[in-house]
C-alpha cells in the first residue's frame, strides 16, 4: 500500500514569479487565448532593479533560492546576497559575486560572507557559466551543512555554509541585468518514492523541478480508484519520454514521439497543465507534447514521482494564475554599496 501525505505547495516568493528571459512557454498558433497565457514559472512580473525583498518565511533545509533574469550587454558584476536584517552593515551569511571585469580571473564568481563590518579573507572562486546578453538563471539549494549553486541549469559548485543561516530575513540581486524576472525559494528534502495528494483537476498545474541521477524516473498521476491518469517515463538511458494511462487496470498504448528534450547533470523543470481534453506537457518552458485524457479530466487525485531523480520543489497551482503586482521592499537608494566589494 502506498503511504500517501497531504501535498503541500512548497514554494514560497516574493511572489512566485517569472519566466525564463521574456518567453512565455511555447504555445503553436492554433492553440486558444487561455493557453497562450501559461508562464514557464507560476506568476511572471518586472521586478526593479537592484533588487532587495524581505522573506516571508525563514530558510529551511532543502529548499531551493531561485532567480532568473538577463545579463546585460557589458556587464561587469551581479552580486546575489542572503542578509540578516535590513541594515547596511547586517551579517551577509552568502554572497556570491560573479565577475565579469577582472581581466584573466574574469568568467568566475565568487563566494564570501560580510560580518562585523568586514569580508571574509577567505575567497572561494568557481567558474562562471554566464554571458552577457544571455539568460541569467541562479539556484542555490540549502542541503546538508553546503550551499549547491546551479548556474543555467547545471551544478557549478558547492560551498561551506560558514554562518548559520538562523536570522536571515532578506535576499538582494544587484548588478548588470538588464531584466529580472523570476524570484521564489521553496522545496524540502523529498522522499524518493514521493506521493501526495495532489488534486489537478482542469485548470490546475503540476510543476516539478528536480535533478536526475540515473537511468530513469516516473511521475505519476492517480485516479481516485489509483488507476494510471497519466504516467510520464522519463528514460535518460534510452533517449525517450514514455506516456501512458490505464483505463480498466489495463494499460493502454504508449506514446514515445517527440525526441528527448533533456539532459544528464541538467536541472528539469517539468509542467503538466490540465485541460478539458488533454495534458498539456511542457520541459523547461518549451512545449513537448500532448497527452489526451483517456478516463475523467477532473479524477485526478494522488502524485507518485519514483526513480532516479532528487527533487527540488514540487507545487501545483492554477494554470492561469490571477493578476497581482509586488514590487521590492527596498528603493536603490537603500541598497548596500559595500556589496560590491
Amino acid at each position: 500500500m502506498r503511504s500517501i501525505v497531504f501535498f503541500l505547495a512548497v514554494t514560497a516568493s516574493c511572489g512566485l514569479a517569472g519566466e525564463l528571459g521574456t518567453e512565455p512557454l511555447n504555445i503553436n498558433k492554433s492553440d486558444d487565448a487561455k493557453e497562450k497565457s501559461y508562464k514557464l514559472y507560476v506568476g511572471e512580473q518586472e521586478y526593479r532593479l537592484p533588487f532587495k525583498t524581505r522573506l516571508s518565511e525563514p530558510f529551511k533545509e532543502g529548499q531551493t533560492i531561485h532567480a532568473v533574469g538577463r545579463i546585460s550587454k557589458d556587464p561587469q558584476r551581479i552580486d546575489f546576497n542572503f542578509h540578516r536584517g535590513p541594515a547596511k552593515d547586517a551579517v551577509m551569511p552568502l554572497h556570491l559575486s560573479i565577475r565579469f571585469d577582472e581581466g584573466l580571473f574574469s568568467g568566475k564568481i565568487v563566494y564570501n560572507t560580510f560580518k562585523d563590518g568586514n569580508w571574509s579573507e577567505k575567497e572561494e572562486r568557481i567558474s562562471s557559466p554566464y554571458k552577457a546578453e544571455e539568460v541569467f538563471d541562479i539556484r542555490v539549494r540549502i542541503i546538508g551543512g553546503k550551499y549547491k549553486v546551479y548556474g543555467n541549469r547545471k551544478e557549478i559548485g558547492t560551498f561551506d555554509q560558514r554562518e548559520t543561516l538562523e536570522g536571515v530575513d532578506h535576499v538582494s540581486i544587484n548588478g548588470d541585468l538588464d531584466s529580472l524576472r523570476v524570484f521564489h525559494y521553496g522545496g524540502t528534502v523529498f522522499p524518493n518514492p514521493y506521493t501526495a495528494v495532489a488534486k489537478v483537476g482542469v485548470g490546475k498545474r503540476l510543476d516539478v523541478s528536480g535533478m536526475p541521477t540515473g537511468k530513469k524516473f516516473n511521475v505519476n498521476l492517480y485516479r481516485a480508484n489509483m488507476e494510471y491518469a497519466l504516467q510520464l517515463s522519463i528514460r535518460y538511458n534510452e533517449g525517450v519520454i514514455v506516456r501512458n494511462a490505464m483505463v480498466n487496470n489495463e494499460w493502454g498504448k504508449e506514446e514515445r514521439e517527440g525526441g528527448f528534450p533533456l539532459s544528464k547533470n541538467e536541472i528539469f523543470d517539468l509542467t503538466i497543465i490540465n485541460e478539458n481534453y488533454s495534458f498539456q506537457i511542457f520541459i523547461n518552458g518549451k512545449r513537448f507534447t500532448t497527452f489526451a485524457h483517456r478516463g475523467a479530466p477532473n479524477d485526478v487525485e494522488t502524485l507518485e514521482i519514483e526513480g532516479n531523480v532528487e527533487l527540488q520543489t514540487v507545487t501545483i497551482n492554477d494554470a492561469v494564475p490571477k493578476q497581482f503586482s509586488i514590487t521590492n521592499t527596498f528603493s536603490p537608494e537603500e541598497l548596500d554599496e559595500h556589496m560590491h566589494y
